[in-house]
């Protein structure tokens, strides 16, 4: 309500203001917000009439009463920040009204005041330390009698602005400032504006009383202190309250100066690593850069030390000229480094230089740095979190290259720290720092790989003895702390595992790489896995403490160490390593018995602690005594491999007299497996016989024959490890095995009546299987195997027999029947897979078939509830005796003739039972189920077709629901494979079911290979082999005549043309990450010996090369019956030119490497390894095409073999020749590309010519069609011309063609003008080029030349590289007789294997394109350390200018320099208005007017203003209003000037703006009305030079925004 209102209403009826204010306060009427705008207006009208007013004892009643009805409970109803409340819009106006009420109020009350005041501050007290008690509770309450916090301090605001204006003075401020720092520092700084309201608005006000500055600085200060240790949130308080007091931190005047602390500089760094806001990371730059430009100015010594770090910065005036240079280096690359383009980041990397060296430099005079080590970390772990790679790779190779010697006093300022933090956890959880880069080779090792074993020998030798100790220790606790990728964690292994021997780790250290061999390896890679666990073995060797390292932990860790990922095998060179260590250090290290078992036993250390190991691993509590479960298998895993290292490292010390070994036993001091096992051999050969003898002590005891069997491994290399080993093994086995023998049987037949007996089956059949494969044959043992195996079958089909189908079923019943089963099954595996000593078990087993009962089915027995028999349990029954039954069914199958299966059933009605098992058979049963399906589909195929195609449906499930299962995949997919692409099938006609499944499911396998390495190479491996005639299994074609047999393989292969096409250009793209594991396992196999995993582990059946060598071996072995498969060879051929000229039609261009340039590449691959099988005629019908396919636009490999293929054609069909001559015929139409081809291919034929007088012939036709091109203007074509000429020339020249070279001798003079530009660079590369001058087609013509040299030589990634050698490791084995083959494996010159890659650049269509290799080189060169770069920073006086650094309300807009009013209400393209908006924010427009709001929401308009909206004042004024608002402007003082060329307007040049300027733009087409115009006050143009009429309007405004800015903002 307007106070002149007021004053005549009160006139009106006589009623004075405190009347109305009484009437105003009791009438319910009238709503709230008007009332407080009644009672400020009233209020107003009594500060005016206040010297004549003599109501003062009713104004304070009244203004009381206003304060405590009105005042009060507004704000207390004011609520800006409570959870769950709905924010109302009027709320903030309402605050400001009652805050200004209340503070009038006050006023008016004069002297009297004091006591409100006090109750004020008392409410704003208790409200501030309600909010901090719930912040510290964390939670939020809806409190009715206390003030919101954003509102208390508010009104804390209005309270301290018009302290002065109040007639006394109040002590709040001492009451509420403590209040005031502790809402501070517990406010949450993102979900509200009270802590920027608090920095930007109280503090200073409070510091404003000089009286109490001092201490309430001081206090400040603490709450820094305080903050400086919180979490995120409160490191960003800190950075807003001291960039917010940076004035009082850093002013001349202030006494207290934060930058001589050393806390100030330690937060600095914690600031500038903040990786949540960027905002606190560019106010810790600011104040950085304020605080250097502070103490420059100051004539003082400044030392600040940090309890953590030490002298943490100092600065001296006497060595400001070395300190400057330093900080302002460091200042540029921690800014730059916020810079996400690395071409803006990449030029100030070397100047780290300056910053190393400043950390190598001892100033003798301070005695201390120039620059702290922790300031350098700074760094390099803010380069860790950029957002591109490549700086992570450059500041970990910058940390790892550093020359520690030249800074040895870095080692005790945190180096180790700073390394095994953020250092380790860098390249041990980012894997992609080992990407193999351009340029490096496949199967190198990485540059952060090579780096790491050289840093830690630095580090280790620049610290003492004690240190080092502790550094290796924390260095595996590193590991066992930070999540590890396989690739990261194989380099950092591989590096501990060479540096120099430290003894360093205990037992401590040996479970922390148990746990990170357990639970960090984390990839199904077994070269991976193996690798890591090997080197982890080899640093055991060299850093085990022996005084610290005890036997068991030793032995629990090798056993850790798995033998299944191909690390601790026996007679691998780690293996050796590990006996030797352990043989040399075992008498040293710990015995944990000794104080158990009292008196030490005869014999050595560790003699006395194996021979303990073993009484302790066959020992059993009293719990497993009573129990019945079967006792675990680590602890004998653990004694059995500790065993034979150690009896293998002394039985190598006794090579020289083995018989001393054989005879000894542990009371000499000799490791003697005889007597440490005898206490096993003891309880096995009374196990049948004593009735005490506790089951679970029989088992501990087979458990340890069974671990000493598995370590001590069948191969060839762990049988020649040491002969020695060996026999005592066989001896001890031998002394036990006929009563083991007897006691498995017993065990097997007759006592297996628990469910806890199902895990002893098991143990037991596999050690039937082990003893077998043991004792192979020709022995006493084979013998009491033999006997013992042919009583097991007996009774197990007699016990099979026994069991009565119709009787009700118990558990007993149902195990001794799954025993029984097992057994066979054992048998079975035995037989048909193991030494053929045992192949006279078959017949025993005939009579197998007669039991198997397989309709009958394994349900759950009625008494299983009874027994505890869960559910779970049951079905891992039910899958255990499916396995064994279809294992039985299998071998039956396997046997000769028909004997046993006529017990069996039809093969149809096996099939379908088999597929009715799969329904409820999981793991080890599935997979025996699909080997039987495999066996049967031959048998069915004729007569049942859908149930083929049923088998095949029911395999690719299984395929299905065995996807994750890494355990069982493989055998799944190998089985798949052999039931869908069966032999027997591969012949169905192409209409049949059987083979539109067929193509199917390839293709589902091909789509499945690009995701999971190896799926496509099992089916190319077994199709190849069907169709190469090498697939022993193929029943039907094995049987009919050879001719038919071929005849039908190639109908087959005919008819998967498709599947062949697809295998031969198959070649998976693989994500970055899975392409670092390839490399890595590359690097892994190149290796060798030297990684025991490649000792162990040979081959890599998962190498997606396979899939095309296969069908490569496949097309070299059908030249055997080259006129049968011609048919075949020419719809090849036809095919892969059709898949040539789809990719070329489908893609014009492609770069070096793109997928089309791969894929064109296996195409022309292909036809260069069929060119030998095609005809003239065939070959007549596409020499046109191959001509048109050398004009296309293709990479430099692809031309090649595309000439390479039409020289061979040439020269082998001479009546093809017309095709190059007509060719050359001289057409300035024709491409570049297509005549360079054809030129090189004239060079090339005439040599291949084996008749002198043919090749004389050639060049005297080749010389004159040649000639001509040497003479066109295109520089490219003509020295291809002149190096063809020059060839040919200089080739006649060595035969003696006297008379040919005389009959063009012209050519003489056009060869020497070659010498005008043999000091050339192209001409240089031209002579050096392989191609031209190295290459020799036919004789080169070879698989290594074509899979491995050209795509060397051409550029092509090594992904793409076949090596010979892994077309010998494949099938069909063809090539044992290499000289026999069209195409041969080797090339027989040497020539190519010496050349190096090398192109020619040509510009120009139809030549390929490379990087020119001097440019490649610039590019990669590093910048220089000095000189000018790139800065996209302000400095920091600019920056005060920034609202975000001084205040946390990211919605303040900026309070601009100048007052320059842009108006573009005309524009109407959002594109010209977003540049428009980007200007002004960026030279600090006061107000920007546009034409209507919604231009701001144009996704165009903020494509071009990136984000500048938000910090510029826009305003809305319709065109239309234009008139008016221009006048209004002029009113308010402002100059109007257009943008406009007009008869009088003003040179930009000359012009001269006013302070208050308003710059009007004109529309895109029309520019400024006339009507505007005259209201303007100038018209400016900007002066030109072009032809051009005018600028687009927002380079125009552009232009005068900048000069403005230049004359009035940056004038000073």
């Amino acid at each position: 309500m307007d106070s002149i209102l007021l004053k005549l209403l009160q006139r009106e009826s006589a009623v004075s203001p405190v009347q109305l204010i009484q009437n105003l306060l009791r009438d319910p009427s009238c709503a709230l917000d008007d009332r407080i705008e009644a009672l400020n207006s009233l209020c107003s009208v009594l500060e005016s009439d206040a010297k004549g007013c003599h109501q003062h004892d009713q104004i304070l009643p009244a203004c009381e009463e206003v304060i405590n009805t009105i005042c009060i409970p507004s704000l207390k109803a004011v609520n800006t920040s409570r959870v769950g409340k709905t924010k109302d819009s009027s709320q903030p106006q309402r605050l400001h009204a009652a805050c200004e009420l209340l503070i009038r109020c006050l006023g008016l009350s004069g002297s009297q005041s004091a006591d409100l005041i006090e109750s004020v501050a008392l409410l704003i007290d208790v409200s501030l330390r309600t909010y901090c008690e719930e912040q510290r509770l964390g939670y939020d309450s809806d409190h009715k009698d206390v003030l919101d916090v954003k509102t208390a301090v508010e009104v804390m605001n209005y309270l301290l602005k018009h302290a002065s204006t109040l007639s006394t003075h109040h002590g709040f401020e001492t009451q509420l400032f403590p209040r005031v720092l502790d809402t501070l520092e517990h406010s949450r700084f993102y979900t509200e504006g009270t802590a920027s309201r608090v920095v930007g608005i109280l503090l200073p006000k409070f510091l404003s009383n000089a009286d109490r500055y001092q201490e309430r600085i001081s206090a400040i200060w603490e709450l820094l202190l305080r903050l400086k240790t919180g979490g995120h949130d409160a490191v960003e308080k800190a950075f807003l309250l001291l960039c917010g007091l940076a004035d009082h931190f850093f002013g001349g005047a202030c006494s207290f100066d934060v930058t001589s602390q050393g806390e100030f500089w330690a937060l600095l760094q914690v600031g500038l690593l903040t990786g949540t806001n960027a905002v606190t990371r560019k106010r810790a730059m600011y104040l950085l850069k304020r605080a250097i430009d502070t103490i420059s100015r100051c004539d003082r010594t400044i030392t600040c030390t940090d309890a953590a770090t030490g002298l943490l910065f100092w600065w001296s005036p006497a060595h400001a000229a070395q300190l400057m240079p330093v900080w302002q280096d460091y200042i540029l690359i921690i800014e730059t480094l916020e810079e996400n383009q690395v071409h803006v980041v990449k030029p100030v990397l070397p100047r780290m230089k300056t910053l190393i060296t400043a950390m190598a430099t001892v100033l003798p005079d301070p005695g201390c740095l120039l620059l702290h080590p922790s300031w350098l970390y700074t760094v390099y772990r803010k380069a860790f979190t950029h957002d591109n790679k490549n700086i992570h790779r450059w500041a970990l190779l910058d940390i790892l290259q550093l020359d520690l010697a030249a800074s040895p006093h870095i080692i005790t300022m945190g180096f180790t720290q700073f390394i095994l933090g953020p250092v380790m956890s860098k390249l041990l959880q980012d894997t992609s720092l080992y990407n193999r880069l351009e340029g490096e080779k496949l199967g190198s090792c990485p540059v952060i790989g090579q780096a790491i074993l050289p840093f830690l020998t630095k580090c280790l030798d620049m610290l003492g003895s004690a240190e080092k100790v502790q550094f290796m220790q924390d260095t595996i606790t590193a590991l066992s702390r930070e999540p590890c990728g396989a690739v990261p964690l194989l380099y950092v292994t591989q590096a501990l595992a060479s540096v120099p021997p430290v003894p360093a780790w205990g037992d401590a250290t040996l479970a922390q790489i148990r746990q990170v061999v357990m639970t960090h390896v984390m990839t199904n890679n077994i070269t991976l896995r193996g690798a890591i666990q090997c080197h982890f073995a080899q640093a055991i060797c060299n850093m085990a403490d022996v005084e610290k390292v005890s036997l068991q932990q030793l032995a629990s860790t090798l056993a850790c160490l798995e033998r299944e990922d191909g690390c601790m095998v026996r007679g691998t060179g780690l293996w050796e390593q590990v006996s030797r260590w352990l043989t040399e250090h075992g008498d040293h290290l710990l015995d944990l018995s000794t104080t158990q078992t009292g008196d030490p036993a005869p014999g050595t250390h560790l003699s006395r602690f194996v021979q303990a190991g073993v009484q302790a691993a066959i020992q059993v509590s009293p719990e497993e005594a009573s129990g019945s479960d079967l006792p675990g298998r680590s602890e004998a895993h653990s004694i059995a491999m500790l065993l034979l290292l150690a009896v293998d490292g002394q039985m190598k010390g006794f090579q020289g007299n083995p018989q001393t070994a054989l005879h000894s036993d542990s009371t000499t001091g000799v490791l003697s497996l005889e007597s440490l096992l005898s206490p096993v051999v003891q309880v096995l050969n009374s196990a049948r016989t004593h009735p005490y003898l506790p089951p679970a002590k029989a088992d501990r005891c087979l458990h340890i024959l069974s671990c000493l069997m598995q370590e001590h491994g069948t191969s060839e290399m762990a049988r020649g490890c040491c002969a020695s080993t060996t026999q005592q093994l066989s001896q001890v086995l031998q002394s036990c095995l006929e009563e083991t023998l007897a006691f498995l049987v017993q065990k097997l037949t007759a006592e297996i009546t628990k469910m806890a007996d199902i895990g002893r089956v098991n143990m037991y059949t596999q050690l039937l299987k082990q003893f077998s494969t043991f004792y192979p044959g020709g022995n006493h043992a084979t013998n009491l195997v033999l006997g013992s195996l042919q009583t097991l079958v007996e009774r197990s089909i007699s016990t099979l027999e026994s069991q009565d189908s119709q009787q009700v079923s118990v558990v007993q019943s149902q195990l001794c029947c799954l025993a029984a089963m097992r057994s066979l099954s054992c048998v079975c595996e035995i037989v048909q897979t193991g030494p053929a000593a045992y192949r006279r078990l078959g017949e025993a087993l005939v009579g197998a078939g007669r039991v198997l009962r397989l309709q009958d089915g394994f349900g759950k027995p009625a008494d299983a509830d009874s027994e505890h028999v869960s559910r779970e349990d049951w079905g891992r029954v039910v899958c255990l005796y499916v396995e064994s039954q279809w294992t039985v069914v299998d071998f039956l199958l396997w046997l000769p003739g028909d004997r046993a299966c006529h017990a069996l059933g039809s093969p149809a009605e096996l099939l379908t039972r088999a597929m009715d098992n799969t329904e409820v058979a999981t793991g080890m049963a599935a997979i025996q189920l699909m080997r039987t399906m495999e066996r049967l589909i031959p048998l069915v195929h004729e007569s049942g077709e859908s149930l083929c195609v049923a088998a095949m449906d029911c395999a690719w499930k299984l395929v299905q629901d065995f996807y994750r299962d890494t355990d069982h995949f493989w055998p799944v997919m190998y089985s798949f494979v052999g039931i869908t692409f069966h032999p027997a099938l591969m012949a169905a006609p192409a209409t049949s079911a059987v083979f539109l499944r067929q193509q199917q499911y390839a293709g589902e396998l091909f789509a499945m290979g690009e995701r999971i390495r190896g799926v496509t190479n099992i089916l190319l491996r077994h199709c190849c082999g069907y169709w190469a005639g090498g697939c022993s299994s193929d029943v039907q074609t094995a049987a009919a005549e050879p001719s038919t047999a071929l005849a039908v393989r190639i109908s087959s292969a005919t008819a998967h043309m498709d599947m062949i096409l697809e295998a031969a250009t198959f070649g998976p793209h693989f994500k970055r990450n899975l392409r670092t594991e390839l490399d890595t396992i590359a690097y892994v196999k190149q290796l060798g010996n030297k990684c025991s995993v490649n000792e162990a582990y040979k081959g890599d059946e998962r190498d997606d090369k396979q899939v095309r060598a296969c069908i490569v071996n496949f097309l070299v072995s059908i030249s055997r019956h080259q006129e049968q498969w011609t048919p075949f060879i020419e719809l090849l051929f036809t095919r892969l030119v059709e898949k040539d000229q789809e990719m070329t039609k489908k893609v014009h261009r492609y770069h070096l490497n793109a997928y089309p340039h791969r894929y064109k590449n296996r195409v022309w691959q292909v036809v260069l390894v069929i060119l030998p099988y095609i005809s003239e005629t065939l070959a007549a019908r596409y020499v046109d095409h191959l001509f048109n396919t050398l004009a296309a636009e293709n990479q430099i490999s692809v031309r090649y073999m595309v000439e390479w293929c039409l020289l061979l054609l040439l020269h082998r069909y001479p009546s093809l020749q017309s095709h190059l001559w007509d060719g050359l015929r001289h057409d300035s139409d024709k491409r570049i590309g297509i005549m360079a081809s054809q030129m090189e291919i004239t060079a090339h034929l005439g040599l291949l010519l084996e008749d002198k007088l043919e090749q004389e012939a050639f060049f005297d036709k080749a010389f004159p069609a040649v000639m001509p091109w040497a003479l066109v203007p295109h520089f490219a074509v003509r020295v291809f011309a002149l190096s063809a000429l020059q060839w040919m020339w200089r080739y006649c020249q060595e035969q003696g063609f006297t008379s040919l070279m005389e009959r063009h001798s012209l050519l003489r003079p056009c060869l020497d003008a070659k010498e005008n530009i043999t000091a050339s660079k192209v001409w240089k590369k031209m002579t050096e080029n392989w191609y031209i001058y190295n290459f020799r087609p036919r004789q080169d013509y070879s698989v290594e030349t074509i899979f491995h040299s050209l795509p060397y030589l051409s550029g092509i990634t090594d992904a793409e590289w076949i090596s010979p050698n892994l077309f010998l490791q494949l099938p069909p084995a063809i090539w044992q007789d290499d000289e026999s083959k069209p195409l041969p494996l080797w090339n027989p010159r040497e020539d190519l294997r010496k050349c190096v890659y090398s192109l020619w650049k040509i510009k120009g269509p139809g030549i390929w394109n490379s990087q020119d290799d001097s440019k490649q080189e610039e590019s990669q060169s590093d910048p220089p350390a000095e000189g000018n770069v790139q800065k996209k920073i302000i400095t920091w006086r600019h920056t005060l200018e920034e609202p975000h650094l001084n205040m946390a309300d990211m919605h303040i807009k900026v309070v601009r320099k100048g007052h320059l009013v842009v108006v573009a209400s005309l524009i109407d393209k959002p594109t010209n208005l977003g540049g428009l908006c980007r200007t002004c924010e960026i030279f600090g427009v006061s107000t920007l007017v546009l034409g209507s709001m919604k231009y701001v929401e144009d996704k165009t308009f903020q494509q071009l203003s990136v984000s500048s909206q938000g910090w510029v004042n826009i305003q809305e004024v319709r065109p239309g209003e234009l008139p008016e608002y221009v006048e209004e402007m002029r009113r308010q003082g402002y100059f109007l000037i257009g943008v406009e060329q007009t008869a009088d307007s003003r040179n930009l040049t000359e012009f001269t703006f006013p302070d208050k300027s308003l710059l009007l733009l004109g529309n895109e087409k029309e520019g400024i009305p006339v009507e505007l115009i005259h209201q303007l006050d100038v018209c400016v143009e900007i002066p030109q030079q072009g032809i051009c009429r005018s600028l687009n309007v927002h380079v125009s405004g552009a232009l005068l925004i900048w000069e403005y800015t230049r004359q009035q903002v940056i004038k000073d």
